[in-house]
């Protein structure tokens, strides 16, 4: 197994015993010192307490496996301006201010407004002065914009 392969096992690990999902992870493992990039997430939000946790937890099992020798580790939540991946995480922030682009008859739009209902992969966003009904697949790529 890659050292690779071993520090996504560790990372998935840490976040299943301390009850996280893994939102992002970067590994640059060549160099002087290795970076490690974990951002993980929550459905009520991730503190600075929760990185700190994380991290203490992550650095303890590749110091005491002796993954690495020096390595920069950073954890973090995925932020205010998280893009939405999957129709969860629609559902998940619903009330939220939202933009993004879809397609609509092969023409690039975009949107900006307040996410509303999802219902049967259908999204609805309200723009004030219009709503915006697409379904779910014809979004390109939607971020929250606090």
């Amino acid at each position: 197994m890659k050292i690779n392969d071993d520090l996504q096992a560790m990372i998935q690990s840490v976040a299943d015993d301390l009850g996280y999902t893994i939102y992002d992870v970067v590994l640059i493992i060549h160099g002087r010192a290795p970076r490690i990039t974990v951002k993980i997430d929550h459905p009520k939000g991730i503190s600075h307490y929760d990185c700190e946790r994380f991290s203490k937890e992550l650095s303890h099992r590749i110091d005491s496996r002796k993954l690495l020798d020096d390595y920069v580790l950073e954890i973090s939540s995925p932020g205010l301006k998280r893009e939405l991946r999957t129709i969860d995480d629609y559902i998940r922030f619903i009330g939220a201010p939202v933009k993004g682009v879809y397609l609509e008859d092969d023409v690039r739009k975009t949107f900006k407004g307040q996410l509303g209902r999802v219902d049967n992969a259908i999204v609805t966003i309200d723009e004030g002065q219009k709503i915006i009904v697409v379904p779910y697949m014809q979004i390109v790529k939607a971020n929250l914009d606090y």
